[in-house]
């Protein structure tokens, strides 16, 4: 009896299923919302599926960090080709998390996926506003915090002989830096060590600052840092715009760099490096360039030395010619001014007595005998003052290309201790996977062989086990 007053008062409610319910709320929005429309909101998550080439993002709309509004979204892969290429056309980058878009969309709903926003077109130049005042905005915080000249005020190395860089081993523009040092034909002494990172895209920022932390660790090996990029165009240049990127760079204790490889709008970290030479080709001309000149200028600092000895010797040599020649004039002047004087004394002395005459000619060859010691005396004075003169400058020639020599010698010193072979010797050892370096970008796995070398020769084992170490 329970079960049938139930029953029967079901029958008389007036009830709507869900479906009719849902269809006269899609009737409405449908009715009412016709158009599409221009919308600003937060891109919090793009949800792209490759397979089916469409995004179903979340879109969402915050004030002070709380959600005010937010709906999921779809664009359809006739829209989303169109829509991404003309971003990343525009902005040198595709559509990604985190941005805040205005797009044009319509409102739909439906029966089954409920209410949606169908994007049509996204406006790229709003996008691009949006980056140009953050970057603006990092370049104004860097300057009122004292950093944006801070790395340009370090003082380049005159012949920039160790450079760290920070590149990717695969990248065209290293490798076209690393054909164009090795190949330059005075075998000019450059040592460099690669950092592997990333150089493009969101991941590169914390992925460069990482390896600035680990070149800082190392710096008395360096003089300066080489961000080498060089290919790719303009896409996923924004990370150069970023604060923390760009603030570790013009904090860092080195000078850095740049050869981000474009030539147009300069990125923030191009604008507070030390030297912005643009691409890796000129970046690694610039550094020749550097030990060219200095070679020059000691090649003509010896020129200089060599002929100023040689015009010194010659103006010497020239002046004792003339001392001799009026040393000589003198000589001869004496000698027949007292010869003249002897035959008038002759004439005089002719009544007197033999003891007279043979006295004054004693006299006479004592006068001849003291003059021609003067005159070796003379001679050989100025000759030991030519040489002392020739010595001196000798000396100084040789203690020039000593001091240079040392200082050669001090640098090649340097660079051997450097070199992997000296490492060897100090006790370290390297060890190989697939002929390469195991580093932190190789992927070994149990049972690879791996070659371990060291000062006495080398050891072939294969791995049991692999622990991997936090960080």
């Amino acid at each position: 009896m329970l079960f049938n007053s139930t029953y029967q008062f079901t029958l008389e409610k007036k009830f709507y299923t869900l479906s009719e319910l849902m269809d006269s709320i899609s009737s409405v929005i449908n009715r009412n919302y016709t158009h599409a429309y221009w919308i600003k909101a937060e891109l919090v998550k793009l949800n792209y599926y490759s397979h089916r080439n469409t995004c179903y993002p979340d879109l969402a709309e915050k004030r002070d960090g709380v959600v005010k509004a937010q709906i999921r979204a779809i664009i359809w892969s006739n829209f989303y080709n169109q829509i991404n290429a003309n971003f990343v056309k525009v902005t040198g980058k595709p559509l990604s998390d985190g941005m805040n878009l205005l797009f044009f969309a319509r409102l739909k709903h439906d029966a089954v996926h409920g209410l949606t926003l169908q994007i049509e077109d996204v406006d790229a130049e709003y996008e691009l506003g949006q980056m140009a005042v953050s970057r603006q905005l990092c370049i104004d915080r860097l300057k009122t915090e004292g950093l944006f000249y801070q790395n340009k005020t370090l003082v380049l190395p005159t012949v920039p002989q160790r450079i760290a860089i920070i590149s990717v081993q695969s990248s065209k523009g290293y490798s076209d830096f690393v054909n164009i040092i090795e190949s330059n034909k005075r075998n000019f002494g450059l040592f460099y060590m690669l950092f592997p990172s990333l150089l493009q895209g969101d991941a590169a920022v914390d992925s460069i600052i990482s390896q600035l932390d680990r070149i800082r660790k190392v710096k008395h090996h360096f003089d300066a840092v080489a961000i080498i990029r060089g290919g790719g165009g303009d896409v996923g240049l924004s990370c150069y715009d970023d604060f923390q990127l760009a603030s570790a760079i013009a904090t860092f204790p080195l000078p850095v760099i740049s050869g981000i490889g474009h030539s147009t709008n300069q990125t923030v970290v191009e604008m507070v490096a030390n030297y912005n030479p643009i691409t890796p080709t000129d970046l690694a001309y610039f550094i020749l360039r550097q030990f060219e000149y200095q070679a020059q200028k000691i090649t003509d600092y010896q020129n200089t030395l060599v002929k100023h000895l040689h015009t010194s010797l010659a103006f010497q040599q020239h002046k004792l010619q003339l001392l001799s020649h009026k040393i000589q004039f003198s000589a001869m002047n004496r000698i027949g001014t007292d010869l003249d004087k002897l035959n008038r004394y002759l004439q005089s002395i002719k009544p007197l007595s033999k003891n007279v005459v043979e006295s004054a000619d004693r006299r006479l060859r004592q006068a001849q005998k003291a003059l021609h010691q003067n005159l070796n005396q003379m001679l050989q004075i100025a000759f030991d003052q030519l040489r002392q003169k020739e010595d001196k400058q000798a000396l100084l020639v040789k203690q020039y290309f000593v001091n240079k020599q040392v200082i050669l010698q001090h640098i090649e010193e340097k660079v051997k201790l450097l070199n992997p072979k000296s490492l060897l010797k100090r006790g370290f050892s390297l060890t190989f996977w697939n002929g390469k370096p195991l580093n932190e970008q190789a992927k070994p796995k149990p049972g690879d062989r791996i070659t371990t070398v060291w000062n006495e020769g080398k050891i072939e084992s294969i791995i049991e086990k692999i622990e991997n170490y936090e960080n």
